[in-house]
């Protein structure tokens, strides 16, 4: 299963256009450039951005020896395939300059300048602009660099996790990220954390995967977590309790206007067989 823009996206990146994939980390942003190139059955590469990565590891170098030694990103630029550049926004924004002439269709590199391949195809990605205390170590790109990019934000989608996971796994999720949440926790449950649940759940290996996973450095929230799933438990147990399960007083009674709730009286007289006097 594909994110539910992965054809909007896939069409702007079949058209040619640089496209910057904005999201959290988490939500498929380097799988779904792996799997547009596997689509439009180009080969694939890429390069994880860092500050220290120099123009050198985009554009490569001419060695002492006077002899052009390539990258990958050249491969591809040279040869027509999909190239992603990593976490975009953790390299240094200078750095970045020196691609600034793809729209043009050409990049001088340090032996000639190049041509763009017409199956060449430029995929960016970096998280939120406005969430650089959570992710540190980002730079404020450039705009003559993004302005150079088609944005599109991809969110985590509910309906990709839950086909990677199960419907506990993603309604436990949920109500851990929004315990989270209303403390204040700036971190948050990524669709990846979300399938470490799920695989640690297949595993067997530990009772409690939620406090492995999520709530290893909050202990206090994790209680909080464990008492909203039992709340949710006894609320579930008690829809489909029936009068005779019930241990309480209140319990019955719940029961009793549950069930008098659902009861429905209906009278159907058929007229087509009854006789009309006249």
């Amino acid at each position: 299963m594909h994110h539910s823009k992965y054809s909007y996206v896939k069409k702007v990146v079949e058209s040619g256009m640089p496209v910057l994939l904005m999201g959290p980390a988490g939500s498929g942003k380097s799988t779904m450039a792996m799997q547009i190139a596997e689509d439009l059955s180009l080969p694939f590469s890429s390069v994880s951005c860092t500050k220290q990565m120099s123009v050198n590891a985009l554009l490569g170098f001419i060695s002492i020896n006077g002899v052009y030694i390539p990258t990958q990103f050249r491969d591809a630029f040279e040869n027509g395939k999909v190239f992603l550049l990593d976490e975009m926004d953790a390299a240094d924004a200078n750095v970045l300059l020196c691609l600034n002439t793809i729209e043009n269709g050409f990049i001088s590199f340090p032996d000639g300048i190049i041509q763009k391949h017409q199956n060449f195809r430029l995929i960016a990605t970096a998280n939120p602009s406005d969430a650089h205390s959570t992710y540190t170590g980002r730079s404020k790109l450039d705009f003559s660099t993004i302005d150079r990019y088609f944005h599109i934000t991809l969110d985590r989608d509910p309906a990709l996790e839950l086909s990677l996971t199960s419907p506990s796994i993603v309604e436990h999720a949920n109500i851990a990220r929004d315990i989270l949440k209303s403390h204040g926790v700036t971190s948050t449950i990524t669709m990846r954390d979300a399938i470490r649940m799920h695989q640690l759940s297949q595993l067997g290996i530990s009772d409690c995967i939620y406090h492995d996973v999520v709530f290893h450095k909050h202990a206090d929230l994790y209680e909080q977590f464990n008492r909203t799933l039992t709340i949710k438990a006894i609320e579930t147990k008690k829809q489909s309790m029936a009068q005779s399960e019930a241990t309480s007083v209140d319990e019955l009674w719940e029961v009793i206007q549950r069930e008098t709730q659902s009861t429905t009286y209906t009278t159907t007289v058929d007229y087509s067989t009854e006789e009309i006097p006249f």
